[in-house]
């Protein structure tokens, strides 16, 4: 609070992919809706929405700007979290060789269970998931490892959700596990 008593509600930055380009019309709209915690880059064939949106928790920033991206006309395709990441790319966000990460991901180094990959037996390109491997990292390598921010992985898995749940047949089936999860009071934040 500041001397007034007035309460600082933190700001979250994020960005968003965009189902299409921006009309202007939906450009203008926008700003007048977002004011000034919006920007659009537009890149050839899709269009890059990037909040700076002050809210109590991000997850309450996320369903606002996706409230105004819906007012707008405007679907959230994904949210870029740099979560998924090549063992190159955990190297070079840690300040470690490739060699060593990739040792840490056959059990080599740092006592082994390295979480699996997304894509395991994979022909190409091997991913991994930064929110299951940082944790890893300073557990058992005693690396400043930082978390993305849980609420926009979350929210892709929903994004994901939406786009493919017209798709899957008796969907409502895998609706229920959302039953399975304990009460939000109970969850660790």
């Amino acid at each position: 609070m500041d001397e007034e008593g007035c309460r600082y509600m933190p700001v979250f930055t994020f960005a968003v992919v965009l189902d299409h380009v921006p009309s202007d019309e939906e450009y203008d709209t926008l700003h007048e809706i977002a004011a000034d915690d919006v920007g659009v880059e537009t890149r050839p064939g899709y269009a890059v929405a990037q909040f700076d949106r002050e809210a109590a928790t991000c997850a309450d920033a996320i369903a606002s700007a996706v409230a105004d991206l819906d007012r707008v006309g405007l679907r959230p395709l994904r949210f870029i979290d740099e979560d998924l990441l090549t063992l190159a790319e955990i190297a070079d966000r840690i300040g470690r060789s490739r060699e060593s990460v990739r040792r840490y991901s056959i059990g080599e180094r740092g006592g082994g269970d390295f979480p699996p990959p997304v894509n395991p037996g994979h022909g190409g390109t091997v991913f991994y998931r930064w929110s299951e491997v940082a944790p890893w990292l300073r557990s058992r390598v005693d690396v400043d490892a930082p978390d993305v921010e849980p609420a926009l992985v979350v929210a892709n898995h929903l994004l994901q959700t939406l786009v493919q749940s017209p798709r899957v047949p008796n969907v409502g089936v895998l609706h229920r596990l959302f039953a399975a999860l304990p009460p939000p009071d109970t969850m660790a934040t």
